[in-house]
Order: structure tokens, then sequence, then C-alpha cells
């Protein structure tokens, strides 16, 4: 039991393979709660949440089936093109690790643990103020996510690196990122056509919820419904974190710093994209707000290829803000449209 606990917990292990291995249970054939599981992982890992067992004395069951989704998981992930996808996943299991390390009831115990089943070379050490000691050249291997372990807020002596409990516990769980972000994607070929649908759907569903938490953070003078269909496109793509052109991102950046977005929601926005680079999105930015640049007209959205079917079939606009502020002033007109006189006089009566 204590070897299926450690491997629920630490699912990229060589223990858990090897628990999986002796389980005879093919992953193609996973039980349909391990599938279900490896599902919630995924979408929790692409919205930046924890994935984690919140259950006291699990079943060697509920155990075995959450070994079992990490593998199913990482498939799901290997089969989607979910920008990053791979980069949440793993960020995801770094951030279970150090939540479990932190949490356990010996915490520095089960970080040797760990470290030893990683292969990980460390050393106990001698000063009191600390816990162990790594080779500098062992430490340099992570790839720094947390800024807690930069260089420069350790203690470096001699080629080695001296940790406190806590930060060696960071320390395992970049290992633990850098382990599973190296093994994916897995091959296309090794994952079953039924893995494959069911991670288009995941996907789906993912693209879905992203577009409607980013609408609900834009402010409410803003609607994404009125948009024309070649900017509600562009603004759906960008929601789900597609990769754009220059000219359609810029087209689509200028429509919306038009329409009421703030620096702020724009570079929220531009942050889904897979290729995206703080510092030349906020260049860009910055320069339409300064420049007070509109999108352009419906012409050169042609021109550049962004035009789509429902153009031609609703839009008989030159411009996209004409076709914006046609839609925004017809809402208006019906919200504040005079209610018939019947509806008054009910109101009026209490509903009689």
């Amino acid at each position: 039991m204590d070897d299926l606990s450690f491997s629920q917990k630490f699912p990229f292990t060589e223990k858990a393979r090897a628990i999986l291995k002796k389980s005879n249970i093919s992953i193609q054939s996973a039980p349909p709660e391990a599938v279900k599981k490896a599902a919630l992982m995924v979408s929790r890992a692409a919205a930046g949440k924890q994935y984690l067992l919140e259950m006291n004395n699990p079943s060697e069951e509920i155990l075995s089936h959450e070994i079992i989704a990490f593998p199913v998981a990482k498939m799901f992930v290997s089969a989607m093109s979910q920008p990053r996808i791979a980069e949440k996943f793993s960020m995801m299991i770094e951030r279970n690790t150090f939540s479990h390390l932190s949490a356990a009831k010996n915490p520095r115990k089960l970080s040797i643990d760990l470290a030893e089943e990683l292969g990980v070379k460390f050393l106990l050490a001698e000063k009191k103020e600390f816990f162990v000691e790594v080779p500098l050249l062992e430490y340099l291997k992570i790839n720094f996510n947390d800024e807690e372990l930069k260089l420069v807020n350790q203690s470096v002596l001699c080629g080695k690196v001296f940790l406190n409990g806590m930060d060696f516990a960071r320390f395992l769980s970049e290992i633990a990122y850098k382990k599973v972000f190296d093994s994916l994607p897995i091959a296309g070929e090794d994952i079953s056509r039924e893995f494959k649908q069911m991670a288009r759907s995941i996907e789906t569903q993912i693209g879905s919820i992203e577009r409607k938490e980013f609408d609900l953070k834009v402010s409410g003078k803003i609607n994404p419904n009125f948009f024309p269909p070649c900017m509600k496109a562009l603004y759906s793509d960008l929601a789900a974190g597609k990769k754009l052109s220059y000219a359609a991102r810029v087209t689509v950046a200028s429509f919306l710093y038009k329409v009421g977005f703030t620096q702020e929601e724009l570079t929220a926005l531009f942050a889904k994209s897979p290729d995206y680079k703080p510092h030349i999105a906020r260049y860009h930015i910055l320069r339409i707000f300064e420049k007070k640049l509109s999108a352009p007209g419906c012409k050169k959205i042609k021109e550049y290829g962004l035009k789509v079917k429902g153009c031609e079939q609703e839009c008989g606009e030159n411009h996209p803000l004409q076709y914006y502020m046609r839609k925004l002033r017809q809402s208006r007109r019906i919200a504040e449209s005079p209610k018939p006189e019947k509806e008054i006089s009910k109101a009026w009566s209490g509903g009689k």
C-alpha cells in the first residue's frame, strides 16, 4: 500500500511504472474511471490548476486508477494541438509534487525517498541550517521555473549548492517537471484512435471554457457577440490560444482597442499565444494605444486573407467597427424600447 500511495503521488517515477507493469493492465484499455481522471488532469492543467486526490485512506482500486490515469493523460496531451499544453501539464505535475512533499507528515523522509527514486545526486548537509548539498552541475539541470531556486538566492560553495528542506522540495519538483516535459509528446502511432478522438473532445471543451472565462474578464460594455464575423473568428482563435499571423494580430488588436479593450486585457489575451513573448507583445500593444491605431477596413482585411464565410452573409459594412456599432445600437434600442401598456399595468398591479 505504501508503494501504491507513493506512486499515486509521484506517477512519473519508475516505481509507478513497475506497478503498472505488474498489474498487467493495458493503458489502451484503461478502466473508464481512470480515463475520466485522466481527462480531468488535462483540464486542470490547461486551466493552470492542481490535480490532487482529496481523500483520506483511499482504496487500492482508487490509487490504481490514479496511477493508470497519468500515462493516459500523457496520451491525451500528446494528441492535442492546444498551445503549450505539454508545458502546462508538466507544470501541474511540478505543483502537485511540491504540495505532496510539503504536506507530508515527514517531508524530509519523503523528499529523500523521491530523490533516490529519481536518481538525484545529493548528500545530507553537515551544516545545521541546511538539509542537503547538491553538486552544482546537478543543480543546473533544472529549468528554474521557480524564482526562489535561482542561484542568486542560494548558498553556493566549492561547487555545491546548499538547500534547506523547503528548497530541496522545490528542486525535486522542478526535476519532476523536466522528467515529464522531456517525455512528451508520445509518438502518434502509440496512441489509439479512441484516445485521439477523446483528446480532440477535451481540447474543444477547454477552448470553449477559455473563451467564456476571458469574455467574463473584459469590460461589461464590450460584447464579443456583436463583433463582425472576421473579428469574431480572430478573437476566438486568440482566446483559444491559437497562433496568428502578424497581420492578423495587428488587425484584431487594433479593433479590440477601438471597442474598449484595455492594455491589460489585450496583454492577457495575447499571452495565450504559443509564441508569446512579453516584451514584444507589450511593445506592439503600447504602439497601438499611443498612435490610436484603428483596425483596417474590410477591403484591406480581404487582402490580408482574413475574411471568413460569414463576412459575405452577414456583413454589408465597409469597416468592422461600423458593424459593431450597428449591432450595439440595435441592442440598446431593444433594451430601451418602452414596454407595452399591458406589461406596464401588470407590473403596477402586482402581476395580476
